[in-house]
């Protein structure tokens, strides 16, 4: 028995090693607010989910990311992987490092105002219902609008997204996902709104779209609008 806890063990501590190898490293003099506000989304998920492995992935000279949550049983090394494959998809050069593992940043050598941008406590939102776009009650932006067709090739590269936009004319938030299980759309969905919530506290986050569709009729005739 002692033996068998030994090569657990020992498995165990070579996975972690293999996984943080994968670790960025090099100056991270900026990044922009978009990927500060998934970190911070990200992290909201972590203290949501205790029994899951969760990594966060970036590119410092692409500026994308991509993150993962997995079940423990799945082991660290494949919450990676699949926040590798997020990151990859929206890349179109660079290459996608690991920045943090389970809630701790693993990059070596970013610049100090970003990491302290990275420390600061995600806000904790009072509403965590998901309001569908409603017309009446919110005229979505040219500009929010814009964003959203522009984003048309990156969502085809995922089996599922989601896009929220903020009841102050200019933030929007976005999730997306491999696979295509319901509890990774929810999960999307969830990640999109609060990264939407992040970039303007004070206002109402819709959602218009899911995977890449109009969420009802109201966002149908906006985006008609647009086109």
């Amino acid at each position: 028995m002692r033996l068998f806890a030994l090569v657990i063990a020992t498995l165990l501590t070579l996975t972690a090693c293999q996984t943080t190898e994968k670790a960025g490293s090099g100056p991270i003099s900026n990044m922009p607010g978009k990927s500060v506000r998934a970190y911070q989304a990200y992290k909201l998920a972590i203290e949501k989910y205790p029994r899951h492995n969760f990594a966060f992935v970036y590119n410092a000279s692409g500026y994308s990311y991509g993150w993962s949550g997995q079940k423990e049983s799945h082991g660290q090394g494949y919450a990676v992987e699949k926040a590798m494959e997020n990151c990859t998809k929206g890349s179109s050069s660079g290459t996608c490092k690991l920045l943090d593992l389970d809630g701790r940043i693993v990059w070596k050598g970013m610049d100090p105002r970003v990491l302290a941008s990275l420390l600061e406590e995600p806000p904790k939102f009072a509403d965590t219902r998901t309001h569908e776009y409603d017309g009446m009650e919110y005229r979505i932006t040219d500009r929010q609008l814009k964003r959203f067709t522009a984003r048309i090739t990156t969502r085809e590269r995922y089996d599922f997204t989601a896009y929220f936009v903020s009841g102050d004319g200019i933030n929007y938030g976005e999730g997306f996902s491999t696979g295509r299980s319901p509890s990774g759309h929810s999960s999307t969905v969830r990640n999109a709104r609060e990264a939407c919530q992040i970039a303007s506290p004070e206002r109402k986050c819709y959602l218009f779209a899911a995977n890449g569709e109009p969420i009802n009729d109201d966002a149908r005739r906006a985006l008609e609008r647009e086109n």
